[in-house]
Order: C-alpha cells, then sequence, then structure tokens
C-alpha cells in the first residue's frame, strides 16, 4: 500500500522517521513543522497526514500513533499500551498509572495482558475524553510513586498488593491473580507495603492481613488488626470461606489464602 507525501510534508516525515516516535501529538508536530521550515497549521498538518494514512487514530483527541515507512503501509502496530501512551504524551501530569493485572503483566509477573488495559486514577479527577473506551479506568489513590515502563507510570508491586485488598471487587478475575500473587509477594518490600497502607481503611488492612496469611505470614500479623465488625472480601452473599482470626466474610477468591505456600 503506498502512500504518497506532498513536498511540503516530507520533512515531516522524515524527522518523525529519524526520532522513531509512536505517538504524535500536536504539540510535536508544531515543533517538527518549526524546525523543518514548515508553515503551514499543526491541525492542517495532522489532517493532511491522517488522510495519506501516516497518523492513525488513538482514539484520544490530539494523539495519533504514527505508521512509519517501514510499515509499507497504515498499519497499527497494535500495542495495548497505545491509548495510555497516547495520554501520558498529552498529559505529561495525568494522575493515573497502570494498575492491577495489567501493572503485573507490565512487570513481567502475568503471562498475560487483560483484555483491557487497567489505568487507575485518583478520585475525584476527571478523566480525559476518550479515554474510557481505550481503557479499564479504576480509582484508587496509590501513596507510593509509580515505576516508569515503556514511557507509562505503572503501580509498584506495594501498591498493587493493597489496590488487590481495597478495591477486590474491581479485580478483574482473581483466578488469574492467584497465578502470579506468589510472584509478586515474593518482589514486594515489608516497609512499603506498610507505606502504601498508611491512612487507609481498618477493612482494607483486615483484607490483605486476610490474603497474605499463607504467602507473608509475617507481615499479615504485623498489617493486621482485630475488626470490630464483620469485614466482607467481596459483595455481600453467599460465602465461600469465613476467616475466624480475621472476621472476613470471603464471598469471592477461588482459593483459600491461608493454603497457598509460604513465599517470604
Amino acid at each position: 500500500m503506498s502512500r504518497n507525501l506532498s513536498k511540503s510534508l516530507a520533512p515531516i516525515i522524515e524527522r518523525l522517521e529519524l526520532e522513531q516516535a509512536e505517538i504524535v501529538t500536536l504539540k510535536k508536530l508544531s515543533k517538527i513543522a518549526v524546525a523543518s521550515g514548515v508553515f503551514t497549521a499543526p491541525t492542517l498538518i495532522a489532517h493532511r497526514l491522517v488522510n495519506r494514512g501516516w497518523l492513525l487514530k488513538t482514539g484520544i483527541s490530539g494523539a495519533w500513533e504514527f505508521a512509519p515507512a517501514a510499515f509499507a503501509g497504515a498499519y497499527s502496530r497494535g500495542g495495548p499500551l497505545i491509548a495510555v501512551n497516547a495520554i501520558f504524551q498529552l498529559m505529561p501530569d495525568f494522575p493515573g498509572a497502570i494498575a492491577l493485572s495489567s501493572a503485573a503483566w507490565m512487570h513481567g509477573l502475568a503471562d498475560r495482558v487483560p483484555p483491557k488495559i487497567e489505568v487507575a486514577v485518583k478520585p475525584g479527577k476527571s478523566i480525559p475524553a476518550g479515554l474510557s473506551r481505550k481503557v479499564r479506568i479504576l480509582r484508587f489513590n496509590a501513596r507510593l510513586t509509580p515505576d516508569v515502563k515503556n514511557s507509562v507510570p505503572v503501580h509498584r508491586f506495594e501498591s498493587i498488593l493493597v489496590h488487590l485488598a481495597a478495591n477486590p471487587t474491581r479485580v478483574n478475575s482473581w483466578g488469574g491473580v492467584v497465578e502470579w500473587l506468589p510472584d509478586l509477594v515474593a518482589e514486594a518490600v515489608a516497609s512499603d507495603v506498610v507505606l502504601e497502607l498508611k491512612g487507609r481503611s481498618q477493612s482494607t488492612r483486615v483484607r490483605l492481613a486476610y490474603l497474605l496469611e499463607g504467602l507473608w505470614p509475617e507481615l499479615s500479623e504485623i498489617i493486621g488488626i482485630s475488626a470490630k465488625t464483620k469485614v466482607w472480601f467481596g459483595p455481600r452473599g453467599k460465602l465461600r470461606r469465613h476467616s475466624q482470626r480475621w472476621q472476613v466474610a470471603d464471598t469471592i477468591l477461588p482459593f483459600d489464602p491461608t493454603t497457598l505456600p509460604k513465599e517470604r
């Protein structure tokens, strides 16, 4: 599939090729145009490059995926992080990070990427138009500064652990989680788990203590507190099991945390 280029657009594509750009924003196009001596408005440049198949829509307004000449056509790289990369190119201070199973995949713990990348956004913060169609939005405020992988922020091991306990009903598949949970526990740092728990609810602490009782009994003992009332692990309903020790009513886990082999 051939893609034609006008004389004015050629230096734009040449610069994008040299930079090996993946996500292109209007701001980037403006800088490249000025550096290349092209004075066409960035919005018009983007429009022309989209029509010619050099820029592909990401679903995020104002950001496109670059399809280099090596692709021999207007073909997407198809990466699951395209929309997330687009957001962070447009908004470097966007208050979100890749979370839960998606974060485990980014860290190399999970073998499979979820159907939709999970992005945790701080409660009360607005979400850019189009993002919720491309990714799964969760609400969670991590205390620890995220790691950065592939140019996007990713929750640290300790934040993933606490998020699991804080919002167990928002976990896409606990059957999948149990496959990488032992490796997550093996990588986590106890003091950072404690920091991530700081200021959180009693129920979150109790659920995490219950979840780690088999895998990390020493930390479970440190963070666990006696619940004054029953703590639900999952939606209220028929019990799968009940923890007398933590007063946890578990309606959701497809495994018994106390039977998981010790990792720490």
